[in-house]
C-alpha cells in the first residue's frame, strides 16, 4: 500500500473575531497534483494506494467521482498551527511514501495588536537611560501590556500596530517523522533570473530533506501560463509550463522514484 499526503491552498492567520491576515495561494496546482495521481493509477488499474489531502477551506477543490474519493481522505485546516499539528500527526502515525507540499504557509502569525498611541506611550514610560534600554523596548514591541483581545473587532477609531511572530516551519516535520518519504517541496521568488531560482531550490532541498522541489517566479504564475524549474538532486529535470502540465511532470517524475513499489 503506497501512501501518499498532499498540503494545498494558503493559511490564514487570525487579527481579531472577523479579520485575518492570507496569501494569493489558490490551491489549484495540489489539487491537479491529486488529480495526477488518481489518473496514474487509474490507468495502470491499481488500488492500493491512500491519499491524504490537508487543505485550507479557500483551496480550490472539486468534486471526485465516487471511486475517485475512495482512495482519498480529507483533512482541513485553517492556520499555520493547525497546519503544523495535521501534518506532524499524519506523518507520526502513517508511513507516507510521497509527501507533496505545494501549500502556502503563512511566515508569521498574529502576536499582538495595539495602537499606535498606546505603544507610544508605553515605550516613552521606560526608563530613559537605563543600561538595558534597547531590551527594555525590544520586550515592549514584543509583548506590549496594552493590547487588543484578538476575539472581538477591533475598533477601528485608531491606528494599529500589528506584531507578528515566526510560525513553525512545517516542511522539516516530514522527513523527521518519516525518513523515508519522497518529498517534493515547492518555492516562490521575486523578480529573480533562473539560475537563482534553482539555487534557492536546491538550498531548500538540502536544509529539509526534499527529494525534488518546484521553484517559480511571482511573475510567472497563472492557469496556462504558470511556468518553473523542477529539480532534483541540485539539476533541472523539467520546465513544464501551466499548471496541470506542472502537476504532471512533478507526480511523473515522483512516480519514477518508487511508483511500482
Amino acid at each position: 500500500m503506497l501512501n501518499i499526503a498532499i498540503t494545498a491552498g494558503g493559511t490564514s492567520e487570525p487579527i481579531d473575531g472577523v479579520r485575518r491576515l492570507t496569501n494569493v495561494s489558490t490551491g489549484l496546482l495540489g489539487w491537479y497534483c491529486l488529480e495526477a495521481i488518481l489518473d496514474y493509477f487509474c490507468a495502470r488499474k491499481r488500488s492500493d494506494f491512500r491519499i491524504t489531502y490537508i487543505l485550507t477551506d479557500t483551496a480550490f477543490r472539486k468534486v471526485l467521482s465516487e471511486k475517485q474519493r475512495s482512495f482519498v481522505d480529507f483533512i482541513p485546516v485553517s492556520d499555520a498551527e493547525s497546519v503544523y499539528h495535521a501534518v506532524d500527526a499524519l506523518t507520526k502515525r502513517v508511513p507516507v511514501d510521497f509527501f507533496i507540499h505545494s501549500m502556502a504557509i503563512s511566515d508569521f502569525t498574529l502576536a499582538y495588536v495595539a495602537s499606535t498611541e498606546e505603544l507610544a506611550k508605553e515605550i516613552n514610560s521606560l526608563p530613559p537611560y537605563s543600561s538595558d534600554a534597547g531590551s527594555a523596548v525590544r520586550e515592549v514591541l514584543e509583548n506590549p501590556a496594552n493590547r487588543y483581545s484578538l476575539t472581538e473587532k477591533i475598533p477601528s477609531d485608531r491606528n494599529i500596530i500589528l506584531g507578528l511572530k515566526r510560525t513553525q516551519k512545517v516542511i522539516p516535520l516530514i522527513k523527521q517523522n518519516n525518513p523515508d518519504t519522497f518529498l517534493v517541496g515547492f518555492k516562490l521568488l521575486k523578480d529573480v533570473p533562473e539560475e537563482e531560482l534553482i539555487r534557492v531550490a536546491n538550498r531548500l532541498a538540502g536544509e529539509n530533506g526534499c527529494d525534488m522541489v518546484f521553484a517559480n517566479e511571482l511573475a510567472q504564475l497563472g492557469e496556462n501560463n504558470h511556468r518553473g524549474v523542477l529539480t532534483r538532486s541540485g539539476e533541472v529535470v523539467d520546465r513544464p509550463v501551466g499548471k496541470k502540465q506542472i502537476a504532471e511532470a512533478i507526480v511523473r517524475e515522483m512516480m519514477k522514484q518508487g511508483g511500482n513499489k
